[in-house]
């Protein structure tokens, strides 16, 4: 039997509902982390039926379905550096390790729950959708509505199936892709990813689907690695999209901030001490660590200090280790590896 269609009215009462609901869902853990369950309806497949060529065309789609107020460009966008790494714990569960490095700030950890898409959490830097101080009062009414953009402002994730993706910078020209494949922006393909791919060869295939245009002047590349143990690189050189594998399935790779793709323009080396540091130790260990010793790693790695032409202090906003087994993450916001907090896709808003 097929469900019933809800009037045009039916609709706008239960947008008004989930966008309530999503609203009083927000919480604050400390000075460095929130949380938000969102149960608004983002409308992915329509952004990505439609296209998304550039940030303004996602900013514009959120405002017309989600309330998204209108934002005002940030040209500090740029500037952040970041790690990542997979491995396998001693019981046999794979695991991905990622540092965010990026203009201080608080994070946000985001459940979502697609109708047509796998449910995941993510985590957010708040700095993109909320312009202004370190610590911007989320909790004012006018600044919670900036949060309905945070599905598509995930900078790394793990989805109900185990999958799990994390986006890096590298100081090079920026991906704009021209094949006539429909375009897809940075922060819209980590979404599409997370709400459609089961393994990391799903998520080669989807960004291969789309013409990239890297969010804003500067290039990146990602790393996947998914709940059976494969783990692939992707970076975009002049224009054409590249896959690094892994050699083996219970092998690692790691990525900083530089290409490993020859022909890349910038292999000048930045992030080298980070990715020696984090290869060597992975190396010593044969790609064995416990989440404990993979969120130490991730801490040994870590960034702060003020940035040469900016006016602000970069440091790690977070280090995130999710398990692609147990569909969890372990993270901890602000440099404090004190305070580790756990977090569950199947179990939205909870802490433990």
């Amino acid at each position: 039997m097929s469900e019933k269609k809800l009037t045009k009215e039916e609709q706008k009462a239960l947008a008004k509902k989930q966008l309530e609901e999503t609203l009083a869902s927000i919480k604050q853990l400390d000075k460095n982390l929130w949380t938000i369950v969102y149960k608004s309806n983002y409308g992915l497949d329509k952004l990505l039926e439609k296209g998304c060529g550039n940030i303004m065309d996602a900013v514009l789609f959120l405002q017309k379905e989600v309330s998204l107020p209108a934002l005002e460009p940030n040209p500090e966008h740029s500037g952040f550096a970041c790690s990542t790494f997979n491995a396998k714990t001693p019981e046999g569960q794979y695991v991905f390790g990622r540092n965010f490095d990026y203009k201080e700030a608080p994070c946000m950890v985001c459940w979502t729950a697609p109708e047509k898409g796998y449910r995941s959490v993510a985590v957010i830097d708040t700095t993109f959708f909320i312009h202004g101080t370190k610590y911007h009062p989320l909790h004012k009414s006018k600044k919670k509505l900036h949060a309905m953009g945070a599905p598509y402002m995930a900078m790394d994730g793990i989805n109900e199936k185990g999958f799990s993706i994390g986006v890096l910078e590298i100081k090079s020209k920026a991906t704009k892709q021209n094949t006539g494949k429909k375009p897809i922006i940075t922060t819209v393909a980590i979404r599409a990813a997370l709400d459609k791919c089961e393994t990391v060869d799903e998520a080669i295939e989807l960004f291969a689907s789309y013409d990239m245009h890297d969010s804003i002047f500067i290039n990146y590349h990602y790393q996947f690695a998914d709940a059976y143990g494969a783990s692939a690189i992707i970076e975009y050189v002049d224009n054409k999209m590249y896959v690094i594998r892994q050699e083996k399935k219970d092998g690692c790779l790691a990525l900083t901030n530089y290409f490993l793709t020859p022909g890349g323009d910038n292999h000048d080396g930045r992030g080298m001490d980070r990715y020696e540091h984090i290869t060597k130790t992975l190396e010593a260990k044969d790609g064995i660590i416990t989440e404990d010793e993979a969120m130490k790693l991730l801490s040994e790695v870590t960034l702060n200090y003020q940035h040469e032409l900016l006016k602000h202090q970069v440091i790690t906003l977070w280090s995130a280790v999710y398990n692609c087994n147990e569909k969890s993450m372990l993270l901890c916001a602000g440099m404090n590896y004190d305070k580790k907090y756990k977090f569950f896709v199947d179990r939205p808003g909870e802490v433990f």
